[in-house]
């Protein structure tokens, strides 16, 4: 084997149970990384005794940091990459899981495509309890592009991570790469700081750097505790959606931003509304990205929280008792009732 050294860094708050499962699918791979780096940002120290349970067990080094405070997710990631001496990284939530095989299918792909400076796989969506969805799992990976005939060196980098082909976490980079472009704080982009994150890399990388295997890598929960699955933080994607608007792009890679705009136009308008941003809420709502219908009772939802966030909220909550279905995850009802109400 040639030598591969990966560190797996994984921010933490507030979910020891999660975090054990996630450090057991770490500890468990077919080629054990060279180290694994844990920034706990929780309240109290419930993390601290298993993580050294795992590191005596299993004998691979897990270094863990207690932050006195909480420093936010894209801090706690920037402290995770900085303390890193391994070539390459892998991001993985606290609440996800590594496939067993998944450094091993990542070091087989790096060394098919040595030029590569991103290598990524598919992801299995699983429920609260672990267990995967087969038919959201298919559905997924082909809303964002990870299917057999895109596998390879891509075309484009930047086109790759516009289709959020490049998963949220459980990919491969070059560390120094990492280094290079950091993740940005929250209130700089707002929550989606995985989506910016990758972006960002694409746009620093080398051309044709980004490599997609057609293979399950890693696993990801819609956990209900999750900032993706809960209904009161507001995300701020109206900041992403700003900054991914005014890039100045390629005609090739023109399409893939005019897909991801309309992916989040919905979730955009309305994280506007709430940060009471009415006149970009409205922008938003009758630009071409908007797709859903301007007369429809979710549209008229957007608009009353454009007017008042506490009424908008009232008429979610009498829709959703109406209709219970509502409160399901289906990926937050592709953030919050857009395409026709993830298309039940």
């Amino acid at each position: 084997m040639r030598e591969f050294g990966v560190s797996i860094c994984i921010p933490t708050c507030n979910r020891p149970r999660l975090l054990e499962a996630a450090l057991v699918s770490c500890v468990s791979q077919s080629i054990s990384p060279a180290q694994i780096l844990v920034g706990d940002d929780s309240h109290d120290r419930k993390s601290v005794a298993l993580v050294d349970r795992l590191s005596r067990e299993t004998g691979i080094g897990i270094k863990y940091w207690k932050h006195s405070e909480s420093i936010g997710q894209a801090a706690n990631l920037n402290w995770l990459i900085d303390s890193t001496n391994s070539e390459y990284l892998i991001f993985l939530h606290d609440d996800d899981r590594l496939d067993t095989n998944a450094i091993e299918t990542l070091y087989e792909a790096w060394l098919q495509y040595p030029e590569a400076q991103c290598l990524y796989g598919k992801q299995h969506l699983i429920d609260h309890a672990g267990n995967i969805l087969l038919d959201r799992t298919e559905r997924w990976n082909l809303r964002y592009s990870r299917v057999n005939e895109l596998a390879g060196l891509q075309r484009s980098n930047l086109s790759a991570a516009l289709q959020q082909q490049l998963p949220n976490n459980g990919f491969l980079i070059k560390t120094e790469l990492a280094r290079k472009v950091r993740y940005r704080p929250e209130t700089v982009i707002g929550h989606a700081v995985d989506a910016d994150f990758g972006i960002r890399v694409a746009l620093a990388a080398a051309q044709r750097s980004f490599a997609y295997i057609d293979t399950f890598v890693s696993e990801y929960r819609l956990n209900p505790d999750s900032i993706s699955q809960s209904t009161t933080i507001n995300r701020r994607e109206d900041m992403l959606f700003e900054y991914i608007e005014t890039l100045e792009l390629p005609a090739t890679d023109e399409k893939a931003r005019d897909g991801f705009l309309e992916r989040i136009a919905v979730a955009a308008a309305l994280d506007a509304a709430r940060a009471r941003r009415r006149w970009t809420a409205l922008r938003i709502i009758f630009s071409r990205y908007y797709t859903e219908t301007l007369l429809s009772r979710w549209t008229l939802y957007r608009f009353l929280c454009t007017l008042s966030p506490g009424l908008g909220e009232k008429m979610r909550r009498f829709l959703t008792r109406i209709n219970p279905d509502l409160e399901g995850d289906r990926d937050r009802q592709w953030r919050q009732f857009g395409n026709e109400y993830a298309k039940k």
